[in-house]
């Protein structure tokens, strides 16, 4: 017997075994489709513009059908948002966030927990993520939460996480100041205007559900030397930073902008892929660094680059895949090289794109 009842935007169906939420849009029909997974064609139109994007959200088209068994987390760095340039070297190529096309990517993918990098902390920063809550809650009858970094000045680069609070909660949320190579205390963890991760305790609304630890990252950006030992330098303390979490529960979840672009060359690039699938493998609790298909996140110059990366603990058994799954214009584009103009996401939104993994909602540890 399963019985149906709307509640803040959501079905609860109640069976002899629980409970579980699905979103109530899933449920729709007559004049508004059912929700369906999107198509590559309805796909591409979600990145080709906000108004195609708002076309296919309204017809029903989502990247994955919603379903109370899966929870879906990502990583995604928004360039230097809201502004999309430096706000002391504005670039006219490069003009603000579209916050309406990004509210409408977010609803499209259906993230539950979505670590975000380049967000600014100034006034318009703050606003502008103001604003995209309030219109995230008002279009999916969810209840969302954004966390940003403490540290550092408000015109840098921070790492933040946005989720659904409907879906799951997050706690204990605090910079690791360890995961910044330069910092040398709790006390300066954004030392030499670097990041330190962004930690939080996940824990499935859903009872049992998956909990984990999730960490955001954001590694230094530079094609030289310098910037490729720093980045090394930073992995190197994933054991330190994480160590007194793995007591508690092992299962570890590492996302972000790791910057693997190597020294400026094409074999210097894989080199540093390589080292890092080799020291993230050692580092306690061991980690798979999880294949993106296709395997690109980031353009540059016209070319595909594997940038962002997601790290998950050997041992975690919650895991669906052992690859992730790239969208954005990056799909679209297949990683092939772009000649001529740019698309407008990547003007628009950002130069990297959203990836994006499946978690089993089970407690399974």
């Amino acid at each position: 017997m399963r019985i149906r009842v709307l509640v803040a935007g959501f079905i609860v169906i109640a069976t002899f075994g629980g409970f579980d939420a699905v979103p109530a849009y899933a449920f729709e029909t007559g004049p508004h489709p059912a929700v369906h997974e999107s198509s590559s064609a309805e796909e591409a139109l979600v990145w080709k513009s906000s108004t195609h994007c708002e076309r296919v959200v309204k017809d029903g088209g989502r990247m994955a059908v919603p379903n109370p068994d899966v929870l879906r987390a990502g990583t995604w760095n928004i360039r230097w948002f809201p502004h999309g340039s430096p706000p002391d070297r504005p670039d006219r190529s490069m003009p603000p966030t579209d916050l309406d096309w990004l509210t409408c990517a977010i609803v499209w993918m259906q993230p539950d927990i979505l670590v975000v990098q380049e967000s600014l902390t100034t006034t318009e920063a703050r606003s502008a993520w103001a604003r995209i809550v309030t219109s995230l809650d008002q279009r999916t009858g969810a209840s969302w939460q954004w966390s940003v970094q403490p540290c550092g000045r408000s015109e840098n680069h921070h790492v933040g996480v946005l989720w659904n609070a409907n879906r799951v909660t997050l706690s204990a949320i605090q910079s690791l100041w360890r995961l910044n190579s330069k910092a040398t205390s709790a006390q300066n963890p954004c030392k030499g205007g670097l990041r330190p991760g962004h930690y939080a305790r996940v824990q499935s609304t859903r009872q049992p559900g998956a909990d984990f630890h999730v960490i955001g990252l954001h590694l230094k950006s530079g094609p030289t030397v310098a910037s490729v030992e720093t980045r090394h330098a930073a992995l190197n303390r994933i054991d330190a930073a994480v160590a007194r979490f793995l007591e508690e529960d092992r299962d570890v979840m590492i996302l972000g902008d790791f910057n693997t672009m190597g020294a400026g060359d094409r074999h210097s690039q894989r080199s540093e892929l390589k080292y890092l699938r080799r020291m993230v493998a050692k580092e306690s609790p061991g980690f798979h660094d999880l294949v993106p298909e296709p395997r690109c996140s980031h353009y540059f110059r016209g070319q595909g680059h594997w940038l962002d990366h997601v790290l998950v603990a050997r041992d975690m058994t919650e895991i669906r895949t052992r690859s992730a799954r790239v969208t954005g214009y990056c799909a679209v584009a297949g990683c092939r090289r772009i000649k001529g103009q740019y698309p407008l996401a990547y003007r628009r939104l950002s130069d990297h794109c959203p990836v994006i993994i499946e978690i089993d909602n089970r407690d399974l540890d």
